[in-house]
């Protein structure tokens, strides 16, 4: 008969020390707690506890009232703070259901301790439409990042404390400015340069109004000031999050009553006894309540992003050519029948709908839908229509540009209009131009070398509204070619639509004649005519508000390219139709035209631009039942001595299933 292997008590021999950690982690605690009472009723033997019940009985009726009114400050911060990150997660979730779901999960995790665990099954109970998995990572990030802002407090209160205010406010000043260059970080993809800055912000607020709450509970008799009691408060919650221990009890008072040695210690702790019924106990009450009967999941978004199939379709009916930026990073939302919708991009914190939209879309859905990804609405480049639309529903409007129209069926280069334009031409001629239009395979390598040569003479491309140098793009676009000699010498692209046809790259090399370019717009313009497209835009000319100085416009007036590209597209005389940007009020519009013109002028690297998620997920309801389907959750998991992360819960992973969000 064989030996039995070693390996079984091999292996459970390595397995023994992480199970051992794994208890010790999971004790640490209650340990912690058992610890500071301990601690905390030694320190309290010389304490007269006759004073302190009639300390506290003694409090006037409007101290209590300032607390209560600071513990709601307190709690509808802690609510900003999932706001915050459910816009950097991009969820959908709308800014009030975030709010109330944080406010009652901070409410119960931080009195009854286990703040991650505690909150991430307080928000699934609140957010119906949120699976479990996505409650984990926002309790998560909520309590990392609240973690981190706190510690940077603690500190800066000590530095306070000890009399250190010029180098608190410089640390303080070189905080935010660090926090605010950091724009990207795992797990938050619709995070801003203004995120962290918030959190910090937010954290500021709900622990002032917290140590407030302690401040106005101390007896009538002791004269300390509230800075005092707030800058010692924030060490001690720091220390009372950093002992593990349920509501931080006994590190939390311990370290009070060694910060402030001035208050009498019956006093101080009677103050501390009504800051945990009147910030822990109470609000815990309440929220325990609430959870009793769990929110209704929010009603389906009234757009949605398109994809694949109904993508195509939205692209077959556009309403003009431009919507060929969806190519290159737009996205298109469409209303639930499909039958209206906007073409939009993402710029910093605004949601912006470009040019002509599909059918007639709602204003207010439009800004609900940027309301729940925590975007600013607007409209850009819109026609007078849409324009007088946007009035009606009350947004600022400015018109910003003017574009260059040719009606196919009508223009002629015989007009007088154009007697500059056939003197260039001519001079092409001349110089031996050939014109290739639309073949039927792209020299992509000469052309990234001729776009390679413009950019480093013009400075670089534009984006947002304007194409990008990008084969991908140009496969959908009518593309002009212009030969010299057999070389490649410019080319033009233009987006192709139903019923017009949209100017868009114009690149060409230093030595390309005088004149190429304008051949090469006039074959796009003759293949359009024997198209039948009735419709070839050549792009807006920008149109500077009055309201602006004048010495600031002849300056932007100056740039190079504005005035030869005014003169280029006049020289066909074209129409001109005007162009408007529009958003709700006035603040709202200038935020948009900041972000827009720096999308233009300074756009990311192409896939790297800031995305907008679709809010479909939102209105997806997770709960088990017969009337609703089974939605698998992707949950950690741990097995053996090496976590490892299970694809869904359920009996094909012989795994037993967990409680729905109705039933947590």
């Amino acid at each position: 008969m064989p030996a039995p292997s070693p390996e079984p008590a091999a292996r459970g021999a390595r397995t023994l020390p992480f199970t051992l950690g794994q208890t010790v982690l999971r004790l640490l605690p209650l340990l912690a707690l058992g610890l500071g009472a301990l601690l905390l009723a030694r320190r309290c033997e010389s304490i007269d506890f006759g004073a302190v019940w009639p300390a506290l009985l003694a409090l006037p009726p409007l101290q209590w009232i300032g607390a209560l009114a600071c513990t709601g400050l307190s709690l509808w911060a802690l609510g900003q703070y999932d706001v915050v990150l459910h816009r950097a997660m991009g969820t959908g979730i709308a800014p009030g259901r975030a709010r109330a779901a944080g406010m009652r999960a901070m409410a119960i995790a931080q009195t009854v301790g286990f703040g991650s665990i505690t909150g991430a099954l307080v928000r699934w109970r609140c957010l119906p439409e949120c699976d479990l998995w996505t409650a984990t990572r926002l309790s998560l990030w909520v309590s990392a990042s609240f973690m981190g802002a706190l510690a940077m407090l603690a500190g800066l209160s000590l530095l306070l404390l000890d009399g250190h205010s010029a180098l608190a406010a410089l640390l303080a000043i070189a905080l935010i400015a660090g926090v605010s260059r950091i724009t990207r970080l795992p797990g938050l993809p619709q995070m801003r340069a203004g995120t962290l800055p918030r959190l910090m912000l937010w954290t500021a607020i709900d622990t002032i109004a917290a140590g407030a709450v302690l401040w106005l509970l101390l007896p009538a008799g002791v004269e300390v000031p509230a800075t005092t009691v707030i800058f010692a408060y924030l060490a001690a919650l720091g220390a009372g999050l950093a002992s593990q221990s349920p509501g931080g009890v006994g590190a939390f008072e311990l370290c009070l009553l060694a910060l402030l040695p001035q208050l009498p210690e019956a006093e101080l702790l009677a103050a501390i006894i009504g800051y945990r019924v009147v910030y822990h106990a109470g609000p815990a009450l309440i929220a325990l309540l609430a959870l009793i009967r769990p929110m209704a999941p929010e009603a389906r978004p009234g757009l949605v992003v398109a994809e694949g199939a109904a993508r195509h379709r939205a692209l077959a009916q556009a309403p003009q050519a431009e919507w060929g930026l969806v190519w290159q990073g737009a996205r298109i939302l469409l209303t639930p029948d499909h039958e209206s919708g906007w073409l939009v991009r993402r710029a910093g914190g605004t949601l912006a709908a470009i040019g002509t939209p599909l059918g007639r879309p709602d204003f207010g859905a439009l800004r609900a839908h940027a309301s729940r990804l925590g975007l600013t609405p607007a409209l850009y480049k819109c026609g007078p229509r849409e324009a007088l639309r946007a009035r009606a529903a009350g947004w600022a409007v400015e018109r910003i540009a003017t574009e260059a129209v040719i009606d196919t069926a009508r223009w002629s280069l015989d007009r007088p209009a154009c007697r500059s334009l056939r003197r260039k031409l001519k001079s092409a001629a001349k110089a031996g131009v050939t014109i290739e239009c639309a073949p039927q395979i792209l020299p992509l390598d000469e052309m990234a070398r001729i776009h390679a040569d413009w950019a480093a003479r013009s400075g670089g491309e534009r984006g947002f509204s304007m194409g990008r140098y990008c084969p991908e793009l140009l496969m959908h676009q009518h593309v002009v070619l212009a030969r010299r000699e057999g070389e490649l010498v410019a080319f033009a692209s233009f987006h192709q639509g139903r019923g017009d046809w949209t100017l868009d790259l114009m690149r060409q090399t230093a030595a390309a004649p005088d004149g190429t370019m304008m051949a090469l717009v006039l074959s796009a313009i003759e293949a359009a005519r024997a198209a039948q497209v009735p419709v070839v835009s050549l792009a807006a000319l920008p149109k500077l508000p009055g309201w602006m100085p004048a010495a600031l416009r002849a300056r932007i007036a100056a740039r190079p390219g504005c005035a030869g590209l005014e003169q280029f597209k006049r020289g066909f005389g074209p129409g001109w139709r005007p162009l408007y940007a529009a958003a709700p009020g006035r603040a709202g519009l200038t935020r948009a035209a900041i972000e827009i013109a720096r999308a233009v002028h300074d756009p990311a690297p192409l896939g790297a631009e800031p995305p907008i998620p679709d809010i479909e997920l939102g209105a997806a309801l997770v709960q088990k039942g017969g009337a609703t389907a089974r939605r698998p959750l992707r949950l950690p998991v741990l097995r053996g001595a090496a976590p490892r992360l299970t694809e869904q819960t359920g009996p094909a992973n012989d795994r037993c299933t967990l409680p729905t969000s109705r039933n947590p």
